[in-house]
């Protein structure tokens, strides 16, 4: 399986070149990157970048979801859970709820 290491490698690969001119690097190696913005009272250039990097890691997201096996009833367990939660109207369920599933 792919290691932390490899992912954060994953991401800066996909957010410097799109983003090259709205970030600044916290290590000397360019390891490591920060996005220098104000998120009390975003301007518009703050949203668009925001949203560009939420859409960036987003694609990541959903292709390492897409290459993740997962058994069947797993599946099944996790929609039945979110629709009792949906129909509790609670975004936590306590564990006796759970096992009932």
């Amino acid at each position: 399986g792919e290691t932390r290491v490899d992912k954060n490698e994953q991401l800066l690969e996909l957010l410097i070149p799109s983003l090259e001119d709205h970030l600044m690097y916290f290590t000397k190696d360019r390891s490591q990157l920060i996005f220098p913005l104000n998120a009390k009272d975003p301007s518009e250039d703050d949203r668009k970048i925001t949203n560009g990097i939420c859409q960036i890691i987003g694609s990541i997201k959903e292709s390492l979801v897409l290459q993740k096996e997962i058994p069947l009833r797993w599946l099944v367990f996790h929609q039945e859970i979110q629709a009792l939660s949906k129909k509790k109207n609670v975004s936590v369920l306590i564990l006796e709820a759970c096992l009932q599933v």
